[in-house]
């Protein structure tokens, strides 16, 4: 090439006069090895056509021009979202002119294993009066190192792996440093100025310290442990294995340190392994150590050196806390004579790592000249890392121990819910109070909720605490002077009383009784409890505190089966009366057991009030005795929970009641007679129960309508959602339900709301007296008023005479029951007084 061919320029202007002159053509070579591909974006069909360049990634499909949605599954997943906006953004701008150019960089996976970084530039051409959007995408190469860190760092590596670049303030990080801190990248940019988005000022002055240590005595030191709270795991312990510092591409000035020391290196390396759950081990040891004051020790059998924890001093406030070489003399000297020989010969049999496990006591003479006994225990075992035995153990203060004993067995006897001494409390405490000569009497006094149970299965559990805890405070403020209040059973409170009389135990009882007609309130709202109180005196009820327990337990159980009863106070006739309990028990499980033997169902009529015809009737138990005497219903309900048979009852006065009304349909009485059966708390709780009535109802082909499943208040608090869900199973068949003993719980309007009840039944207490008390007058009629309103009826019970009957039509009434109309009677009566006049009419 000669001279004559070379253009010569000697100015700035001829140089850009050059550049104008030539086209992109010219530059392409120079590009060739940065510019991944070119691309032209189609609006119509919103594709984007590449040069051969992204071949190397999306392969041939780029030949027809690709979807942008195609184009972005190409992209980092942390990038998609962004970049699929920013292109959409970006064509959309550029073809309306909004803006001249757009320019971003992005991660693109160039591989299943590797990403890389990219510009993306973009702008508007015209070719012959078209407008397109075109652009390059320009790759923007990783450094040797940063390439090198990538590939070293991801794995899964169980350490915490790092590579500082002081040149270039950038911090490199394994995979496990990326998800444990939730960091946004494995390289982390402008390191020195972002540290403290991630750590805290105590975390990173650790870290500032360990670094400085390194750079300036080229040694992590020992115990380089950093403490960390991590987003992901909460606080972790790391420890460092080591580190390596590099001048590879070391800048001739120094480089200044993050630490903001100078220095002549320009990468640190290091590791960290993750000591959690060696340290927190540790923790729980020196808590546990300390907890119990125990002192502990360690010797090293090869370096014969011995070691104290520093509370040693609590013992021995001139002992030291470590000893080498002859270690037995200073800890003898220490041992009280009597006992010296013998520990010396144990003692050197430990230290000789003769013993692998040992356990002794000796006496010693404290710094305050107290003798104190002492108890050794320990083991000797190799330490993985040194290979040396180790010899560890603890001493313990005898006495300070028993002093524990005693707090701990007093705490273990507290209830944790009320914190009352419990039973086991009870027995020692009554034993030692009967042991005094001085006392000539004393008293048990039981306190038992009524019906406990049902506020735990109505309310939850949380509002049966907070009962007992209202109860509880409420005992407490009253206890009679010297008395003591234990928290016996899950509802049971007892009071220990010394020196208590018969008449004080009786006036307390009552006052007792008196206190608790006032609600308990607590965090879920108010509530009525009943107590069941009984008292056993001391000497007369037993001379032992069991015999005095039980005896309070049986008058207990008197008070319970007579709800006319408060409260009672043992008597010998007690006993015998809970004998013929429990022969009557006996009788009714061999009733059962022979097939239902004695047990019959009587029907009590249920009158029109307006037409004074019959209705329905209400099926009642019965149980007849050997010489044809019909007992108390009560007491033969009492008997049967007792001996959980009610279930079993239950279900055969449904089947019999069923039974005998479709007889009684068959054989003519009217199509639209129907019978109240009554159901049991344990009937309504049981998920099968709805089924179990429709398949008896489908057994004897006997229409829904025709019974009416008679529920109290008492029987709903057990379970009222499964109580619920029963009831309109059974009433989405068309069998009816009635409410009995209307008025005489707390909830009874609720109910009302809640259930679907057809009837309700007004208790015969409201009923007694309405010929005097206006209150019970008011009452029924505005009951009467209320149901009508909602379209329910109205059965009152208990009606006995003509006047009552009167009053009671006057008021609205539905339907009458009582022995004004006839008493329950047998299957044979009930037949010859309603269905035979029937029949011969």
């Amino acid at each position: 090439m000669t001279s004559q061919n070379i253009d010569l320029f000697t100015s700035r202007d001829d140089m850009l006069d050059i550049f104008g002159q030539s086209s992109l053509d010219d530059f392409m070579t120079l590009l060739a090895p940065y510019v991944m591909c070119g691309f032209i974006y189609n609006s119509k069909e919103n594709r984007i056509f590449f040069t051969d360049g992204m071949k190397r990634i999306m392969g041939q499909q780029v030949s027809e021009g690709v979807l942008i949605e195609q184009f972005v599954q190409y992209v980092d997943d942390d990038d998609r979202d962004s970049v699929k906006s920013r292109l959409d953004i970006g064509f959309k701008d550029l073809l309306n002119t909004a803006v001249d150019t757009v320019q971003f960089d992005f991660m693109m996976k160039t591989s299943s294993l590797d990403s890389e970084k990219f510009d993306l530039f973009m702008k508007v051409i015209s070719k012959d009066n078209v407008r397109y959007v075109a652009g390059m995408i320009i790759g923007k190469p990783s450094s040797k190192m940063e390439r090198c860190a990538r590939q070293l760092f991801t794995g899964f590596f169980t350490e915490y792996l790092f590579l500082l670049d002081f040149g270039d303030d950038v911090l490199y990080v394994n995979d496990k440093f990326v998800s444990d801190f939730m960091l946004p990248s494995w390289k982390l940019e402008h390191f020195s100025e972002r540290i403290t988005d991630h750590l805290s000022d105590e975390e990173y002055g650790s870290i500032k310290k360990l670094f400085d240590a390194y750079i300036k005595e080229k040694t992590p030191p020992e115990d380089a442990v950093l403490t960390l709270k991590t987003p992901a795991r909460g606080k972790i312990y790391l420890k460092c294995n080591g580190m390596s510092d590099s001048d590879a591409e070391a800048d001739p000035d120094a480089i200044i340190s993050a630490s903001g020391h100078k220095q002549d290196k320009r990468y640190l390396s290091g590791s960290f392994t993750e000591v959690t759950e060696f340290i927190r081990k540790e923790q729980l040891r020196r808590n546990l150590i300390e907890g119990t004051e125990a002192i502990t020790f360690q010797y090293d059998i090869k370096h014969k050196i011995l070691k104290f924890s520093e509370n040693i001093h609590e013992l021995f406030e001139e002992a030291k806390l470590e000893y080498t070489d002859n270690c037995v003399e200073p800890i003898a000297n220490k041992v009280i004579s009597a006992d010296r020989e013998r520990f010396v010969a144990i003692i050197n049999q430990v230290f000789d790592g003769n013993l692998p496990r040992y356990s002794f006591e000796v006496r010693i003479k404290s710094q305050i000249g107290k003798v104190v006994w002492i108890a050794c225990r320990g083991k000797t075992f190799v330490d993985e890392g040194t290979r040396d035995e180790i010899c560890v153990g603890t001493l313990f203060d005898m006495t300070s121990m028993n002093e524990t004993r005693e707090n701990v067995e007093k705490t273990d006897s507290l209830n944790e819910l009320t914190g009352l001494p419990m039973r086991d409390r009870l027995l020692i405490d009554a034993k030692e109070m009967i042991r005094n000569k001085d006392l000539l009497s004393a008293a048990i006094v039981m306190c038992d909720v009524n019906g406990f149970h049902s506020f735990n299965d109505r309310y939850g559990r949380s509002a049966g605490n907070e009962i007992l805890l209202g109860l509880s405070s409420m005992l407490s403020a009253n206890l009679p002077e010297g008395a003591k209040l234990y928290h016996s059973g899950v509802d049971i409170f007892v009071i220990l009383w010394p020196h208590a009389t018969r008449r004080t135990v009786g006036d307390y009882m009552d006052m007792l009784q008196e206190l608790i007609t006032e609600p308990i309130d607590t965090g879920f709202g108010s509530f009525f409890v009943s107590l069941g109180l009984s008292a056993s005196l001391y000497p007369y009820s037993g001379s032992t505190i069991d015999e005095l327990l039980v005896n309070a337990e049986i008058a207990l159980h008197k008070v319970k089966k007579d709800k006319n009863t408060k409260f009672a106070i043992y008597s010998p006739t007690d006993k015998r009366e809970l004998k013929e309990r429990l022969d009557f028990e006996h009788q009714i499980l061999q009733s059962i057991r022979n097939n239902m033997e004695s047990f019959q169902l009587h029907y009590q009529p249920l009158i029109h009030a307006k037409t004074g015809k019959l209705e329905g009737a209400e099926a009642l138990l019965r149980w007849v005795s050997d010489t044809g005497e019909i007992v108390n219903p009560e007491r033969v309900v009492g008997a049967l929970e007792s001996t959980d048979q009610m279930e079993i009852v239950g279900t055969w006065i449904l089947e019999q009641a069923i039974f005998q009304c479709s007889e009684w349909i068959n054989n003519g009485a009217p199509k639209a007679f129907y019978v109240h059966i009554n159901v049991t708390a344990d009937d309504l709780v049981k998920r099968d129960f709805a089924g179990k009535v429709l398949d008896m109802l489908h057994k004897y082909n006997l229409p829904a309508a025709n019974i009416l499943v008679e529920i109290t208040e008492t029987s709903l608090m057990k379970n009222l959602a499964m109580s619920k869900r029963n009831l309109i199973k059974l009433r989405s068949e068309n069998v009816r339900v009635a409410l009995d003993d209307f008025g005489t719980g707390y909830s009874s309007f609720n109910y009302l709301k809640e259930l679907p009840v057809d009837e309700i039944k007004i208790d015969k207490t409201f009923v007694d007296d309405i010929e005097t008390d206006t209150f019970n007058q008011s009452f029924i009629t505005a009951i009467t008023t209320l149901v009508h309103s909602m379209k329910k009826r109205v059965v009152v019970e208990g009606v006995e005479n003509e006047n009552q009957v009167n009053m009671i039509r006057a008021m609205g009434a539905d339907i009458f029951q009582g022995y004004y109309f006839s008493r329950p009677l047998t299957v044979f009566n009930f037949e010859n007084k309603y269905f035979k006049k029937e029949k011969t009419t």
